[in-house]
């Protein structure tokens, strides 16, 4: 058997363009996919696996590691980015055609399940409402009291986590003025931005409870200085953990020493070579490395990589239902998985689009079956979503 093609699909994820990842064989019955979502480059990307393929095709897609590092080699100029995300995609898909090849979900050819069930945690919680509310076809979130009505609805379907984030709400300091957005995108955290922070966080928690995850991402809104003086404001309120971003190990591990707060990272780095200083210092409590960017060969690595150094593993996920399978699969056969970031409020066409949809019972997802990763998709469903020009996939 042979890889003889290679193919990219964009669909409409609304908050960002899915980008899927097709490999077909000289098997006619057994294609292959995977997931390599960007928010901001989706075109690169598919332009860069058009440039892959030849050097793919033809090969045999059981390969899935000897590929990897062979692209690894041809890519090692430009590490990282955009040529790792097209990477992720194609081995993504390899390990699908190598399941369903040998009959056996992903899972288990990775070592086999440790568990049945997955814990997930509800994702860019009352952001996505303030923003894309019509979309989903829910109710927007606007003010302080609605994240109130939104806690109710986490508890009802239950979620034991969620994470959010600095969000908009007409009744915070500034809500109508953009000076606390500059000013935390200088990487400052002033006073009004701290009172944002901890109104969102203390709603959240008040009406939770004590015993939900709660999460706060700022990606990399913040430099060290503002990253410290946000987490210990959060301090009281038992953050699950503050999720920041930067590419200074040692930055991040003065963070992690200047607070009670528990800091997770990593979801903007690429291969062990990059996480290896964060690991070594032990720089963050957990780490969540984004497998569409990192693939499932690469993925597994880390989990394991971390797991020598006594830390938690709980992977970005944002993307597509591809994705959260790919995740999944590998979530399952590693002793340090602490918990799988899923978008609870998505595209509405997510579970259309899949031809055999995950099922989503008390907040946790359970272990697909199936061979391969899990499902595939539906090429005259997803030709219904095109990507609309509302992000600059381009």
């Amino acid at each position: 058997m042979k890889i003889t093609s290679i193919k990219t699909y964009f669909v409409d994820g609304i908050f960002r363009p899915w980008t899927f990842v097709k490999i077909e064989t000289s098997d006619p019955g057994t294609v292959g996919w995977g997931d390599c979502t960007d928010w901001g480059a989706a075109k690169p990307i598919a332009s860069m696996i058009e440039l892959m393929s030849e050097w793919v095709v033809g090969r045999d897609p059981m390969d899935a590691e000897s590929i990897w590092w062979d692209l690894a080699a041809s890519n090692c100029r430009h590490t990282g980015g955009i040529a790792w995300k097209a990477m992720s995609g194609i081995d993504s898909a390899l390990w699908d055609i190598r399941g369903k090849v040998l009959n056996a979900p992903v899972w288990q050819l990775l070592g086999g399940k440790m568990r049945d069930r997955l814990r997930l945690y509800w994702s860019h919680c009352g952001s996505m409402r303030a923003r894309h509310a019509e979309e989903f076809g829910v109710a927007p979130v606007r003010t302080t009291k609605d994240l109130e009505k939104l806690s109710e609805e986490v508890l009802d379907r239950g979620y034991t986590a969620i994470k959010t984030n600095l969000i908009d709400l007409e009744d915070l300091d500034n809500a109508s003025d953009s000076q606390w957005r500059f000013q935390s995108n200088a990487g400052d955290a002033p006073p009004s931005v701290l009172r944002r922070a901890e109104a969102i966080i203390r709603t959240f928690r008040e009406s939770l409870g004590p015993d939900i995850g709660i999460a706060l991402d700022v990606a990399f809104r913040f430099k060290l200085g503002g990253v410290i003086k946000l987490a210990r404001t959060l301090e009281p309120y038992d953050l699950m953990w503050l999720e920041t971003e930067t590419l200074d190990p040692d930055a991040l591990k003065l963070i992690r020493e200047s607070t009670a707060t528990t800091i997770c990272h990593g979801e903007s780095l690429f291969g062990a070579h990059q996480y290896k200083p964060f690991l070594e210092q032990h720089a963050s409590d957990i780490v969540m490395p984004d497998l569409a960017w990192n693939g499932i060969t690469m993925g597994k690595k880390l989990a394991d990589y971390a797991h020598a150094y006594d830390i938690l593993f709980a992977p970005h996920n944002c993307h597509s239902p591809i994705n959260t399978l790919v995740s999944a699969n590998v979530c399952a056969t590693v002793p340090n998985f602490y918990i799988q970031e899923f978008d609870v409020d998505d595209a509405p066409w997510r579970d259309d689009i899949m031809t055999d949809p995950f099922t989503i019972d008390e907040g946790h997802l359970l272990l697909p079956t199936r061979p391969g990763l899990g499902s595939d998709l539906d090429e005259a469903r997803m030709a219904k979503h095109p990507p609309k020009e509302r992000y600059p996939y381009r």
